[in-house]
């Protein structure tokens, strides 16, 4: 997951080990150089970047302009076309490498990629490496401080179910695996109410086996020496109890499902003043959450149920009327505000918080973050501190293409020479982002996927003091030329779209599809309060926030 961070050094400003800022230094002139240093030795002058660097922003802009003007930086094309011809260097070998596997990933046509894939390219995109195993975990003091949070959550929860749910996982805390933990809390809340006194003895147990208990927040760079049985008899427990709690989520009354909260801010959005105009309004938006609402609240056993399906069935039928006689969007606001529908809804809304303000701890956000982290951690191996960094070096471009450099060297490949080439391009083109990411304070990213019509891109993004979050995604097309989009997320969801492109049919075709464009986004629960677009300037800034740059300083960093 891509989580923000202050701290956006990502421990790549390094010569000896960054590329790209190799190559800067060695075409930088000596007034280039002296822009940053008044020393005249060059490695006077690298102390004086890295020295700086951490707490100057003048010498950081000083640098970036070097890397963004240095020739060869500048063309060093399309990643995915280095991937792609990276590839090629290597299928003249019978024998498949493992680095092949990993390279394929990132050449998923875009026609086929998923939301959750797209997120996962770019965690793996090499970008994040040093960062994620910077922040590597210890999964026993995962499990332990997981175990911990569900027991506070539990204890409180009104479900009979719950009783034998918290004392299984105070077991596990009881085990001497997680006992010992040093950096959270021993003693948790004795007082706990009659009914769910089992429950929480379970995880207490659980908390005290000999594996939770030896571990400590210093254990992180280490292998714990743990017993495997002890491993093993600590997965069965925790799988046992991701069973229960999976279990009890499935029998819980609708009133307090997940689900329900969910559409009811998905109808909450749908009425609100900046989504009921012409060009955002579409009567769907607010039948259907309504109809999902009808059918969980149905299912409720609360008295309060009855008086809500009432109110909803009525809303219903003034609903059909208005599809019956109206034929445009225009039309249909008119109906929905003559008959004071959003106000209508509103109260319904107010209604059904009202009997689910205090929603079953169980079936809170929190505990299913838990549950699903516990889930995570449920076996042998992903209980082992090692584990971790194997997973990140097995998956992480930038690790991989280390890795497969020292193993191709030492072999006699027919390709020795062209993969090697290509190895140390496409290091140089992860070196050059991370490299921007650093110096610009924000995150720079290339298209992990493969797109026929892309002759180049990238991703700039950055986040202000005011929660503002911005995103630049630079395209060259093969058909269409350079396109720029700007983006800027404020509000949680309310954006602002401007595209740019001096190509005519380009235009026509994003024209013709910003309507399509609006609802999708509405139904993604974004508001998009502008989409526009312009020519481009005679030079387009290569930052989307050229006003912003100094109140912009929080990157974007991955962790473990």
């Amino acid at each position: 997951m891509i989580h923000i961070s202050s701290t956006s050094h990502l421990g790549i400003i390094v010569p000896s080990k960054n590329k790209a800022l190799a190559q800067v230094l060695k075409n930088a002139t000596q007034s280039e150089l002296e822009v940053i240093s008044q020393d005249k030795n060059l490695k006077s002058i690298m102390n004086t970047i890295l020295k700086q660097s951490a707490d100057s922003g003048a010498t950081n802009k000083d640098l970036l302009e070097l890397v963004k003007n240095n020739p060869t930086l500048k063309n060093l094309g399309d990643t995915s076309k280095t991937i792609k011809d990276l590839l090629t260097s290597l299928k003249s070998d019978k024998e498949q490498l493992p680095i092949e596997k990993t390279l394929k990933s990132f050449l998923i046509d875009i026609k086929n990629l998923k939301n959750s894939q797209l997120k996962q390219k770019f965690e793996n995109s090499g970008i994040f490496l040093e960062s994620k195993l910077k922040n590597v975990q210890n999964p026993q003091l995962e499990v332990k401080n997981a175990l911990i949070s569900l027991v506070k959550n539990l204890e409180t929860s009104q479900s009979v179910q719950n009783k034998i749910i918290t004392n299984e996982a105070k077991i596990l805390l009881n085990t001497n695996v997680l006992k010992s933990v040093t950096s959270v809390e021993k003693n948790i809340q004795a007082n706990q109410s009659f009914q769910n006194k089992a429950i929480t003895n379970e995880v207490k147990i659980l908390l005290n086996t000999d594996i939770l208990k030896s571990v400590s927040s210093t254990d992180v760079e280490k292998n714990i020496q743990a017993s495997p049985k002890l491993l093993d008899k600590l997965s069965v427990s925790l799988k046992s109890l991701v069973t229960k709690l999976n279990t009890s989520l499935k029998i819980a009354d609708t009133s307090h499902n997940s689900s329900l909260v969910k559409t009811l801010q998905k109808l909450e959005h749908a009425i609100e003043p900046k989504v009921l105009t012409q060009e955002n309004f579409r009567l769907k938006n607010i039948k259907e959450p309504l109809e999902q609402l009808s059918l969980l609240i149905k299912k409720s056993f609360t008295m309060e149920s009855k008086g809500i399906i009432n109110a909803l069935e009525k809303i219903f039928i003034a609903l059909k009327s208005i599809e019956q006689v109206t034929t445009t969007p225009k039309a249909s606001l008119e109906q929905v505000l003559d008959k004071n529908i959003p106000q209508e809804v509103a109260k319904i809304s107010q209604n059904i918080k009202s009997f689910i303000l205090n929603p079953d701890p169980l079936l809170s956000k929190d505990t299913a973050l838990l549950i699903k982290k516990i889930e995570l951690l449920t076996s042998p191996q992903a209980l082992q501190t090692q584990n971790n960094v194997k997973e990140i070096i097995s998956q992480d471009l930038k690790a991989v293409l280390l890795q497969a450099s020292d193993e191709i060297a030492k072999s006699s490949h027919v390709n020795q020479g062209d993969i090697l080439k290509n190895i140390d391009k496409l290091s140089l083109q992860i070196d050059h982002h991370q490299l921007l990411s650093h110096l610009s304070n924000g995150t720079s990213l290339f298209l992990p996927f493969a797109w026929d019509m892309l002759e180049d891109g990238n991703i700039q993004m950055k986040k202000d003091d005011d929660e503002k979050f911005y995103c630049d995604i630079y395209l060259k097309l093969k058909d269409y030329g350079e396109v720029n989009l700007k983006l800027i997320l404020y509000e949680k969801n309310q954006l602002n779209l401007h595209i740019y492109s001096s190509n005519d049919a380009f235009k026509e075709i994003i024209g013709k599809n910003i309507p399509s464009l609006r609802s999708a986004l509405i139904d993604e629960q974004i508001t998009p309060r502008e989409i526009r677009i312009f020519e481009p300037k005679s030079k387009i800034n290569t930052s989307p926030y050229p006003s912003l740059d100094e109140h912009i300083h929080i990157g974007f960093e991955v962790k473990a």
